[in-house]
């Protein structure tokens, strides 16, 4: 625990808790979506609760559809304001954005759904009626050695 009462982290820790790899973690913090890492003696990365709320955060946004473009460029819209107040509405529109996009791509899943549900119908009609052709042939006498007819020409 340090000595404002936060708990510190190594990063192999932070990374069970949070089901990262501690490469991640180390990549998040060099393209700058994490900030301010505290160095102990010897130079090892010490992480606090506000940076495993970040990589919370981060996580969460991840799962959400949001790239890490997107996440960089909300991070400099912070640093820029010191505040969520502008962070938020471009999140929202982000979030809309990705929403249209699951939409979209829902709509095309469920033509596609729609065009394999038809086309196992056309092939389950050609396997009866071969079924039925091959029964017809039996019941009449025919077990399927019948002569072909020569092609007559005109």
């Amino acid at each position: 625990m340090g000595s404002d009462g936060g708990n510190f982290y190594q990063i192999g820790k932070l990374a069970n808790l949070l089901n990262l790899s501690p490469r991640t973690i180390r990549y998040y913090e060099e393209i700058g979506l994490l900030n301010s890492i505290k160095r102990a003696e010897g130079g090892k990365r010490i992480y606090t609760d506000k940076d495993f709320q970040r990589l919370k955060f981060i996580t969460r946004l991840k799962h959400l559809g949001l790239t890490l473009s997107e996440m960089l460029e909300l991070e400099d819209i912070y640093q820029i304001h010191q505040t969520n107040k502008k962070v938020l509405p471009r999140l929202l529109e982000l979030l809309d954005g990705h929403a249209l996009k699951i939409d979209e791509r829902i709509n095309s899943l469920n033509k596609l759904r729609a065009d394999i549900l038809n086309y196992q119908g056309k092939i389950r009609q050609k396997l009866k009626m071969v079924d039925d052709f091959q029964k017809g042939e039996v019941i009449h006498g025919r077990s399927g050695d019948h002569q072909r007819r020569p092609h007559s020409h005109r």
